[in-house]
């Protein structure tokens, strides 16, 4: 069935940056917005910090895909000239961000815990999203790497507000350097299918489903590509169906089973994916223990 594999591949994913003039557009009308609105706020006075920016996320990786609702989003960071330190309520500078972009879609601007969310539509129907994460560093100086990623909503309470150290480009990279030429072709072909999977069975609110950074980081860790070469003609031939198996079992062999935090007594089942860039978290720790059995239950 590799045909039909890649059919369905070809079906879902959604590409780079670079290799989508939409995306682009939309991408850049946000960032001049911003820009212009910053520029009017310095001629008023107000205190605003330059960015720069770069693309993160599922597009920058290449795992993207056509989400099961429709509204897809475009991931950007923006990179705050200031440090940390100059702004101690990372809320202060998403508040800017918010400020300088609400009213300019009909569908509005608002501040989420990790980033800031333009909305847009297509004939009265939201149609996606640009979220925009908002970093500071160490210094003014300091190495891109060495950023620092704005948590926190409007109305959260000061434990919930602080600044996370982050590491998006280095994520970026880890993701890229897992595999080279057509193996590397087969890995992202598994991990946009597993997006698909995900998509099709599981409720996009909320955290009932796996986020799609720990399936990547799942296949980033046990994925293993299953190609074969003629020695004569030097064809090569990919099986996804045996590798997307292998790796599907080796998900399942790696949940845990542990004490119960939520019911004790018993046991629970746990996948964990640390982030392998700053800041190591689990990316899985915000499901619940019954999301995590269901999650087994659909992996197997």
């Amino acid at each position: 069935i590799q045909k039909q594999i890649v059919q369905y591949d070809e079906a879902i994913r959604l590409t780079r940056y670079g290799e989508n003039a939409n995306l682009v557009k939309k991408r850049d009308a946000v960032l001049n917005k911003l820009r212009d609105r910053f520029e009017k706020m310095r001629a008023e006075g107000r205190e605003v910090p330059t960015f720069g920016w770069f693309n993160q996320g599922s597009y920058e990786m290449g795992t993207g895909v056509n989400p099961a609702n429709g509204d897809y989003d475009i991931d950007v960071g923006l990179d705050f000239n200031a440090t940390k330190e100059a702004y101690p309520d990372p809320v202060k500078l998403k508040e800017l961000v918010f400020e300088a972009l609400d009213g300019h879609t009909p569908l509005g601007t608002r501040i989420r815990r990790s980033c800031v969310t333009v909305n847009y539509q297509i004939d009265g129907e939201q149609a996606y999203h640009v979220d925009l994460a908002v970093y500071t560093r160490d210094n003014t100086a300091s190495d891109p790497r060495n950023l620092h990623l704005a948590k926190g909503k409007q109305h959260s309470e000061a434990a919930h507000r602080f600044w996370e150290p982050s590491d998006p480009k280095g994520l970026t990279a880890w993701v890229e350097q897992r595999h080279t030429g057509e193996a590397e072709k087969q890995f992202l072909r598994a991990v946009r299918i597993l997006k698909g999977w995900k998509s099709f069975l599981f409720d996009h609110n909320g955290n009932e489903a796996p986020p799609g950074i720990g399936l990547t980081i799942a296949a980033g860790r046990w994925f293993q590509p299953e190609i074969t070469t003629d020695p004569v003609s030097k064809a090569t031939t990919c099986d996804d169906r045996k590798a997307l198996r292998n790796l599907v079992d080796a998900m399942i062999r790696n949940f845990d089973t542990i004490a119960s935090a939520e019911n004790p007594g018993k046991t629970a089942v746990r996948l964990r994916a640390n982030l392998p860039v700053s800041p190591g978290k689990d990316v899985f720790a915000r499901m619940s223990e019954g999301q995590m059995a269901t999650f087994k239950m659909r992996l197997e």
